[in-house]
């Protein structure tokens, strides 16, 4: 990267984690139902719903209330997080101290609720790292990739595009921002991610793991 960025915003699910540890697909699976049971579909046609809504919008929940109406988005956001984090998600003693290891001030963007992401944070033993929480709700129901989005965030922050680089597992995501100006970076443990092959994700640079970040920036480890 030419230079270095001032500011560090971290999405949360499947980056600050691996993908593998299954945390996420528990909560696809409980989208999914939501959508089966909301729309009266089978689950097999809810999935695929759900996919396309997620293209189109950048999550489930702002489709579901762009297209179909959805007024009750508390009832979605309980029911769909209400995964057992502690015991899906397992700790890594390594996460915090590669947190720490980069001397620069640090938020999270993402598109679960507060509740979900403080639950993670604290679990993972990195909550005091962090400077904000911008969840959901936060930005109206909109998620990434809206540039609306991320404008809010860097207003609140006071910051300039060009000054933050956004760490993502989904390409649409870091694309978006990248086209306000600002640095991006993809975690991606395989090949592929946000529905794009890693190789064929053009000038976005990736790590397989966020722990990597500290030598990818230039920084060693305490």
């Amino acid at each position: 990267m030419a230079s270095g960025p001032a500011y560090l915003l971290f999405d949360l699910d499947e980056t600050l984690y691996p993908a593998s540890c299954g945390l996420m697909q528990a909560v696809s699976k409980r989208m999914t139902c939501f959508v089966a049971e909301y729309l009266g579909l089978p689950e097999a046609k809810a999935a695929e719903l759900r996919r396309g809504l997620s293209l189109r919008h950048g999550t489930t929940l702002t489709g579901l209330v762009r297209e179909h109406g959805l007024q009750d988005t508390e009832r979605y956001l309980a029911y769909t997080h209400d995964v057992d984090v502690e015991r899906i998600l397992p700790r890594d003693p390594r996460l915090a101290p590669a947190l720490r290891a980069i001397p620069l001030p640090k938020s999270v963007l993402t598109n679960s609720p507060l509740e979900h992401a403080l639950r993670v944070l604290e679990h993972l033993e990195v909550r005091g790292l962090f400077e904000r929480v911008f969840d959901i709700r936060f930005n109206g129901l909109a998620g990434k990739p809206d540039a609306a989005v991320y404008r809010r965030v860097l207003q609140e922050l006071g910051r300039r595009s060009e000054e933050v680089l956004l760490i993502d597992n989904r390409l649409d995501y870091l694309e978006a921002f990248h086209a306000l100006g600002g640095k991006v970076l993809l975690i991606a443990e395989r090949d592929a991610s946000g529905g794009a092959p890693a190789g064929q994700a053009g000038e976005v640079p990736r790590l397989r793991n966020v722990k990597e970040l500290p030598a990818f920036l230039g920084f060693s480890p305490r």
